[in-house]
């Protein structure tokens, strides 16, 4: 509760505030004249110095691709620590961290027949080459005498289904050619495993996202199996199925690919601080991550870029008596976001964020906001700028977009996904994130070799630069923490809504979960009026005495809120989806869609009407991991689906947040090929619903109720 003597200073100076005069007063943060910046703001915003961004960019992007604890990466973390260094920071430091790590070198691929003709290619990272080593044993795929190549003829099995492996029929002792496309197949790793089983000997792909494929683009991405795999651009593989058209045609292969286990001290996170003056044990942090595919100038070069610059200009600007931080500002260049984590687990990106916020407990129990960078250098062809956010810093953010004069330009969604670093801060350290930015084209060039300093622009790195600036120089400076729970609140009660439709018979428990909701939403109403107060009445202050009282009240508020987000924010999200950790939502989701198609299913079996297996079978491939699983064969499903579950799987175990999955592709493929009746089916589907999807869903929602209640508890104190 707030103490008499705070109560006494507010009241009196809220009785002062009508009579206090507004002109000539210094305008608090966000207050000022420019564009709605205060002085300060705006000065920062003239020092930053973009040619010194671009030029960090040109250097490090040149140091080629950085696989997570390779020998370049480690290159280019240690330029990253000279430069910090010699910076007027507080600290420089290097934390290393175990990672997975992966070489590769050689790749060709050459049509030896009907003609000559080179192929650019390049080895799928994390997979197999023709040769090489593999966590210490070595492995060759060759054919030819020489003993590092592999010749065959190639044929086309489209997306590299099992249906178009029947209609092919035996491609024994063939290299397969498959067009990739992840809103159909998912992730490439089961297309390896469907070949492998058909008896390839090699798979190349390529493309991406239907529609979001740069011709010319070679892709990259953490993929494996039990084959090598090799990724060509569409133009070249649509120049080989012409040729397969009239002849047939045989490719050689050759590449080595080596993975090495993680050890001790393999790969580094570099680390700035400028110490805080007023409260050195909260932080903003500003960060990008070092490693990348090919030269990665976007992705994620550019974002370091940005870090180097916010280093320089923050401690500059201090060591010229501009700027005093009240907060750590902590600079954070981290190695293996690409990939890097334990050998045997599906999640294994993200890796040096979450290492770091394992690392730093003190960090993330202190921390303000998190600003975090991917790809800022590409500039958009069309639309909008977008910022990825945790909900409850949506108006601290729209505002900074407002006061730089770029709304309309840069817009921002919720909630944070699991596939930047963002995540490891948000959903594992419970802290308020932005991450920016991911523009309209992007998608075709990133992971590519076109993403190259040829498409880095100015544009979009002066955006965040300004952006990040002025939310980075408010952060530090908040009086009270820029959190508005509401907007969490208000997510998650749509999403309850919306799931107590599709699952109505669980409404006693969700009942629950928007109860303690309920109490949240009562005391974050309090404790949003209580900081407006406190805001107002540190305005109208008149003494240092006044300003103490009400610091040290809005001190008690903002350690309540910290703690409150650090249950709400990871308790709140769930990921899983058609393959584990590729969606983000509320926790119940994924038990609540799985219900539903379930239930749908029993439904259409039930009524006995003409075409129910169809209907049941549309609605059993709505289910998580069939939109993909019944593309592809018994063995295949079972593969993939046991990388998915297996133990450890998942790096970031933390607050259960991955949703588990029911194998409903049995009962699936029974009922397509009638061997398994209407009414066996029927009893299947009720057993999963009542042992497993149900308890599921009911361990889920009271989750929700305790992390609610738990949250509303700890505001409560204060206000």
């Amino acid at each position: 509760m707030k103490s008499s003597a705070i109560a006494l200073v507010i009241g009196t100076l809220m009785i002062a505030v009508a009579v206090i005069p507004t002109a000539g007063a210094n305008p608090p943060i966000g207050q000022g004249s420019q564009r709605n910046l205060s002085t300060q703001e705006a000065d920062l915003l003239r020092s930053l110095d973009i040619d010194n961004a671009m030029d960090q960019l040109m250097t490090i992007s040149s140091m080629g691709e950085k696989i997570a604890g390779a020998p370049e990466e480690w290159a280019a973390q240690e330029y990253v620590y000279e430069q910090m260094s010699m910076l007027p920071l507080d600290a420089v430091v290097k934390e290393t961290f175990p990672t997975t790590s992966w070489e590769h070198h050689g790749d060709s691929m050459r049509v030896v027949s009907p003609v000559n003709m080179n192929i650019r290619c390049a080895i799928y990272c994390y997979s197999y080459g023709i040769t090489g080593n593999w966590f210490g044993e070595d492995y060759s795929f060759s054919n030819t005498l020489d003993g590092k190549t592999l010749l065959a003829p190639i044929v086309y099995a489209g997306y590299g289904t099992a249906a178009e492996y029947a209609v092919l029929g035996d491609v024994t002792g063939s290299i397969a050619l498959v067009y990739r496309d992840d809103t159909i197949t998912n992730w490439p790793n089961v297309m390896n495993e469907e070949a492998a089983l058909h008896g390839a000997l090699a798979i190349i792909t390529f493309g991406y996202y239907d529609g979001l494929v740069h011709p010319d683009g070679i892709k990259q991405d953490v993929v494996g199996g039990s084959l090598p795999f090799f990724s060509i651009s569409k133009n070249s593989a649509l120049s080989v199925i012409e040729l397969m058209k009239t002849f047939e045609v045989m490719v050689e292969l050759e590449g080595n690919a080596d993975a090495v286990t993680e050890a001790v001290g393999s790969a580094v996170n570099v680390i700035g601080y400028m110490y805080g003056t007023v409260y050195p044990e909260e932080y903003v942090i500003f960060s990008g991550h070092i490693d990348c595919f090919w030269n990665g100038t976007s992705d994620d070069t550019s974002s370091v870029a940005c870090v180097l610059e916010f280093a320089r200009l923050f401690s500059e600007a201090r060591a010229a008596d501009k700027f005093v931080n009240d907060r750590t500002l902590v600079f954070a260049s981290v190695a293996g976001e690409e990939f890097g984590g334990p050998s045997e687990t599906w999640f294994d990106w993200l890796t040096g964020s979450y290492e770091f916020v394992k690392a730093h407990p003190e960090i993330m129990k202190g921390l303000v906001v998190e600003l975090n960078m991917d790809g800022v250098s590409f500039k958009k062809a069309s639309g909008q700028y977008w910022m990825e956010n945790s909900w409850e810093i949506n108006g601290f953010v729209s505002k900074a977009i407002k006061d730089i004069g770029k709304t309309g330009q840069i817009s921002l969604y919720n909630p944070i996904w699991s596939w930047t670093d963002a995540w490891a801060y948000g959903a594992k350290g419970g802290g308020s994130v932005a991450q920016a930015w991911w523009t309209t084209g992007y998608d075709s060039i990133y992971h590519t070799q076109i993403d190259d300093t040829n498409l880095a622009d100015e544009e979009p790195m002066k955006n965040i630069l300004d952006l990040y600036t002025v939310m980075g120089a408010r952060a530090d400076h908040a009086l009270v923490m820029p959190f508005d729970f509401m907007q969490t609140i208000n997510w998650v009660a749509s999403s309850l809504w919306s799931e107590q439709m599709t699952v109505p018979y669980e409404s006693e428990w969700f009942e629950k979960a928007n109860a303690g909701l309920g109490m949240l939403r009562d005391t974050v109403s309090k404790v949003n009026a209580y900081a407006a107060l406190l805001e107002t009445s540190y305005k109208a202050a008149r003494t240092d005495e006044q300003r103490a009282i009400i610091r040290m009240a809005a001190d008690e508020l903002n350690r309540a809120m910290i703690d409150a987000r650090r249950i709400i924010t990871p308790w709140t999200l769930g990921e899983g989806g058609t393959a584990a950790s590729w969606d983000v939502f509320l926790r119940s989701d994924q038990h609540v869609h799985d219900l539903g198609y379930v239930d749908a299913t029993i439904a259409a079996l039930k009524r006995g009407e003409s075409g129910i297996v169809n209907n049941a079978l549309k609605a059993l491939e709505s289910v998580y991991t069939m939109g993909w699983g019944h593309l592809f064969s018994p063995e295949t499903y079972a593969t993939a689906m046991s990388w998915m579950v297996a133990e450890p799987w998942y790096w970031g175990s933390d607050f259960d947040q991955q949703q588990a999955y029911v194998d409903v592709y049995w009962i699936w493929a029974g009922l397509k090929d009638g061997t398994l009746p209407a009414a066996d089916a029927i009893s299947a589907l009720e057993d999963i619903k009542q042992t497993q999807l149900i308890p599921w869903l009911e361990e889920d929602l009271a989750k929700l109720e305790w992390a609610y209640s738990e949250a509303a508890e700890v505001l409560e104190v204060v206000v």
